[in-house]
């Protein structure tokens, strides 16, 4: 049997984990528990009764509403786990974590139904983009890991379909695009916009591969259609509507960074092709410690 937590939050259930919210003069419909609070006269976890009168200010724990949502038949792959991180890949359309419309069918919240409700994603990928997250399974060591994005110590590898010939010299370019996202989440190129810095060569006739040394919503899509080369499948920056029958053809393929426990050198490759045509790299997780 599962019991609250010493701050009263209730157990996740099935993946949904409860927020904190503060109530005041009486306690609405629904469920309620009580959380911890210094000057609170009700027991951690204690299920506050619907319209009971309150003292004061009462913070308390309440699931939030999930409506019925049509089952999606697609899932991740786990690719590497320790007692800290875990790495999965997800597929085209599967969001990484909860957003407006979907909660249960996202990859956060099965892995938390599944693994247990500690487990957070720790960074963003787009809905249409498919490939690999990194996430912590443990609280107390999750700020280390988030920090390693917050002070840009990820290396992200992205692989990208384009239709067109895209403007790069030959090796590696440094691209610089000051980005400026519109309300509706549209972005574009805009000199009064925040500098991005994306880093890029060409592959193959019709592959780019990327390297983000920024994060902004859409900056490989922007930067693609920026190039002359939009990626096949993008509904917003290209010349076709993304569907299941043709996906964005953007692949978060590779991630590597150095663990900030074990000082090794933790390097990870999707399975995952580009959609239409097969394109791999080895699926593989690597430690290798650092002298």
């Amino acid at each position: 049997m599962n019991f609250p937590r010493p701050d009263g939050r209730p157990p996740a259930r099935r993946g949904v984990v409860a927020r904190r919210v503060v109530l005041r003069d009486r306690v609405p419909e629904g469920e309620y528990f009580a959380a911890r609070a210094g000057d609170s006269p009700f027991i951690p976890g204690e299920l506050l009764p619907s319209g009971m009168t309150l003292p004061g200010a009462v913070p308390a724990w309440t699931f939030p509403h999930v409506d019925a949502e049509t089952p999606v038949d697609l899932d991740y792959q786990v690719i590497f786990r320790d007692e800290r991180i875990m790495v999965v890949d997800k597929p085209h359309f599967l969001p990484a974590t909860p957003n407006g419309r979907l909660v249960a069918n996202t990859v956060q919240t099965r892995l938390r139904a599944r693994e247990g409700e500690d487990i957070t994603v720790l960074h963003r990928l787009d809905v249409l983009t498919a490939g690999l997250l990194l996430c912590s399974r443990e609280s107390q060591t999750r700020g280390d890991y988030q920090q390693l994005f917050a002070n840009k110590r990820v290396h992200k590898t992205y692989y990208a379909r384009v239709s067109g010939w895209p403007r790069l010299r030959a090796g590696w370019n440094e691209i610089r695009l000051p980005l400026l996202k519109h309300p509706g989440g549209r972005v574009e190129v805009n000199p009064t916009g925040r500098m991005t810095v994306t880093i890029a060569r060409q592959v193959e006739t019709d592959v780019v591969e990327f390297s983000p040394l920024t994060g902004f919503t859409h900056q490989l899509r922007v930067v693609a259609a920026w190039l002359g080369a939009p990626i096949v499948g993008d509904p917003v920056y290209g010349h076709a509507v993304s569907s299941a029958t043709l996906p964005l053809h953007l692949v978060a393929a590779g991630l590597e960074f150095l663990d900030p426990f074990s000082g090794e050198r933790r390097s990870f490759r999707s399975p995952r092709g580009l959609p239409a045509r097969i394109y791999l790299l080895p699926a593989h997780a690597s430690t290798e410690r650092l002298e």
